[in-house]
């Protein structure tokens, strides 16, 4: 099974707490953003209203030349006057009507990502490049140090002692031994060991 979390108590909690704020800040966000879409959105009714008046008009003219055809010899041109007259009219209430749907939904989301982003994205840049390189760093180190070696562990826990010498800080050092030279140079490995398990999320 994957890992997901430190297997050390303190730093697990830590990243623990840290996906599941985030993830109830996106849900309380990402809901509100919806809300604010759909509320926004919703004003897209007028301008559908406004469409159907026209396209209403339009049809009327439609039947009302249907019903003009059927006059004796003026019944053609009845029919299509009226079509033209009632089309003219309600072509660019339709037009008008779509075009105004359209801009009220842009404008909408428009709104609606600007917030997401101002709300979301501060977080998350802050969030996700701290989560993965941990994640990272301990898929890394478990495959290192747990799965892959082929040699005693004695042997592992000198590497472990010697990469914790090389590469961590004084001060992280001294958290874990009081004599981080004297115990390399005497072949106490252990607590070197343990120090450099802690920094990748590992248990000893």
């Amino acid at each position: 099974m994957p890992k997901i979390w430190s297997e050390l108590p303190l730093r697990r909690l830590k990243e623990q707490v840290a996906d599941v704020a985030t993830l109830i800040w996106v849900l309380f966000w990402g809901t509100i953003v919806w809300q604010l879409f759909t509320f926004l959105s919703g004003f897209a009714a007028a301008g559908r209203a406004v469409s159907g008046g026209g396209q209403t008009m339009i049809e009327s003219g439609r039947a009302l030349g249907s019903s003009l055809a059927g006059l004796p010899l003026v019944g053609s041109q009845a029919r299509d006057v009226a079509q033209e007259a009632f089309a003219r009219a309600g072509r660019p209430l339709s037009d008008f009507g779509a075009e105004l749907e359209q801009f009220i939904v842009v404008v909408a989301l428009a709104i609606s990502v600007l917030l997401a982003i101002v709300t979301l994205a501060p977080w998350l840049a802050r969030y996700l490049p701290w989560r993965l390189d941990r994640l990272r760093r301990l898929r890394a180190a478990h495959r290192v140090i747990r799965t892959a070696p082929d040699i005693a562990s004695g042997e592992v826990e000198r590497l472990l002692a010697m990469r914790a010498l090389t590469t961590l800080e004084y001060g992280t050092l001294l958290e874990y031994t009081p004599d981080p030279f004297g115990d390399w140079a005497h072949g106490r490995h252990d607590r070197l060991a343990r120090a450099e398990l802690a920094s990748v999320g590992l248990r000893p």
